[in-house]
């Protein structure tokens, strides 16, 4: 009996801490998350919305006709190691659901598919009508590239003396177009965070 004890005071420490899946649709449960000095989505989300609505009103996809848009590097130059297409993959989206332009997937090694298709041909095993034929492929005719930068600073709280600090991100995108190697859009939107906990290297 006296082995049970430890078992079952385990057991109920054990179910003190458990997992809660945020409702993302949930206002209320979204404003009830602790805040974070690192990048999380309601940052990627934001900056994406923001970078979109930018990019569509600068009047760039005027001066291409029928943009088709390469994604290249976006470097990751903060303290925190995540993959860039969090935030990409967001403004693709919403650049796509507009139908002001169009993303090239098959230009990069994304979308093994396209190029993996093209070297059926010839072979006796497949329906030659139904393999794409040569020169069907769109070139992008602009690339979008660009780099996230982090920058901590200290700050006095005022607290007995205490100091916090400020964490400043920077996202900054250019928009270029391939045939004059001339960039027609640029931006940077800041995302700043204070706290007493600094995310470094």
């Amino acid at each position: 009996m006296k082995k049970l004890i430890p078992l079952t005071i385990c057991a109920v420490l054990c179910g003190c801490g458990g997992t809660t899946v945020v409702d993302l649709d949930n206002k209320s449960e979204v404003a009830g998350m602790k805040n974070v000095m690192e990048l999380e989505y309601r940052d990627w989300t934001r900056t994406a919305e923001n970078m979109t609505k930018s990019m569509v009103n600068s009047g760039a996809f005027a001066r291409v006709k029928n943009p088709v848009i390469a994604i290249g590097e976006i470097k990751n130059d903060t303290m925190q190691r995540f993959d860039s297409d969090i935030l990409i993959k967001k403004i693709r989206t919403t650049l796509i659901n507009s139908g002001r332009a169009q993303i090239a997937t098959g230009f990069t090694k994304e979308d093994g598919t396209t190029a993996a298709v093209r070297e059926l041909r010839g072979n006796t095993e497949y329906d030659a009508s139904t393999i794409t034929g040569k020169g069907t492929l769109v070139a992008p005719n602009m690339s979008l590239t660009g780099k996230m930068l982090q920058r901590n600073l200290k700050i006095d709280s005022g607290w007995f003396s205490s100091t916090d600090t400020r964490v400043e991100y920077y996202l900054q995108l250019t928009l270029t177009d391939v045939k004059t190697g001339l960039s027609v859009w640029e931006d940077e939107q800041p995302i700043v965070k204070e706290g007493s906990y600094t995310p470094n290297w």
